[in-house]
């Protein structure tokens, strides 16, 4: 009862400091806003004019670009700079709310925590130590729930990469009807003719800008293969080809050119659903036969065993929770892999 009463201390602890947060949220964001546009617009400056000789400064500055190309495709209202800006703030704020709701929880514990095997001793109490030595549990909790946001980024990354793939389909159907217009029109009519539900509407409009307003060669390259790296297929390669050929030499010959493009698109999702439709069973069987048979066995030794025997063995021996972690981790990677399998990219392989 007594663990429970500081499990709700720790609760109440985090919805205070969300309750802070949405009180300074309002007053932050117009400053935050203008830092991310500094920020941003400071990079762009440097690598449009020294080009290739910021490569050093471009390798220190590597966790601002790996955070800015995910919440370019991951982030469904990105913005330049201000994503990245905003979303390094939400991490600071929820790692500096939980280590600090954990230190003020330890801090009120009748004794030091210790933890060793959960399903033999579970968590002690220890005789009081000083709270200066209290910090590290705290730090490791704070590290994981960090990292949340991050983890779940990568993971709507990873997705809407697939999405964008088939989405891009949609952009060069819509693009070919407007093919009388310069490039940039192009990419603006397109965008907004896309569905909200699109992936591809944000990063196309920022393309479409790019087009518009770039000030050398050099950077509406680096945009083009942005958006071309972001969706990850040679279709993509291939559309953003045509346009950066078609700037420079008119958009003449781009109707015929996105209309072969569109069949070959086209022609390859019916082998993929093809492929698809012959494999359903095997994709289906890696997504949940698995978890059959794991279920199926444990339910046969528990049986065979005795639940209190086949607990210890499982349980409370080395050998035991090795095999368990063995297990999931098998079971996590199959997963993924059908999950992989079940929708691969419209790609030409």
């Amino acid at each position: 009862m007594g663990l429970l009463f500081y499990v709700l201390q720790v609760a109440f602890h985090l919805l205070i400091a969300g309750g802070l947060w949405l009180l300074v949220k309002p007053l932050i964001e117009r400053h935050l806003r203008q830092l991310g546009q500094k920020i941003d617009q400071r990079m762009s400056l440097r690598i449009s004019l020294f080009g290739k000789r910021v490569s050093s400064n471009k390798k220190r500055r590597w966790l601002y670009r790996h955070l800015d190309d995910l919440l370019y495709f991951a982030k469904r209202k990105y913005e330049p700079g201000i994503s990245v800006t905003r979303f390094l703030i939400h991490t600071l704020f929820l790692f500096s709310a939980v280590f600090l709701s954990g230190m003020l929880t330890l801090s009120e514990l009748p004794g030091h925590l210790s933890f060793s095997n959960p399903f033999l001793e579970g968590i002690s109490f220890d005789e009081r130590i000083p709270v200066q030595g209290n910090w590290r549990f705290p730090l490791f909790v704070a590290v994981i729930a960090a990292s949340i946001p991050y983890l779940r980024t990568r993971y709507l990354y990873a997705q809407r990469k697939v999405r964008g793939s088939y989405d891009l389909l949609d952009v060069i159907k819509i693009a070919t009807k407007f093919t009388h217009l310069s490039v940039d029109s192009i990419l603006t009519k397109t965008a907004e003719f896309l569905t909200e539900e699109s992936v591809l509407k944000t990063p196309l409009r920022l393309l479409g800008a790019a087009f518009s307003n770039y000030s050398n060669e050099r950077e509406l390259t680096r945009e083009a293969e942005r958006f071309a790296g972001a969706i990850g297929t040679t279709f993509a390669v291939e559309f953003v080809s045509d346009l950066l050929y078609c700037e420079k030499e008119g958009t003449r010959y781009l109707k015929n050119t996105l209309m072969m493009l569109s069949r070959s698109m086209e022609q390859q999702r019916e082998t993929i659903l093809t492929v698809k439709a012959g494999s359903r069973d095997a994709i289906s069987l890696g997504l949940y036969g698995n978890l059959v048979v794991l279920v199926s066995s444990v339910g046969t030794f528990i049986y065979m065993l005795k639940p209190d025997v086949y607990f210890k063995l499982q349980f409370q021996t080395t050998v035991g929770l090795t095999f368990l972690m063995i297990i999931i981790a098998g079971l996590f990677i199959s997963f993924m892999i059908s999950t992989i399998l079940a929708r691969p990219k419209l790609d030409y392989h």
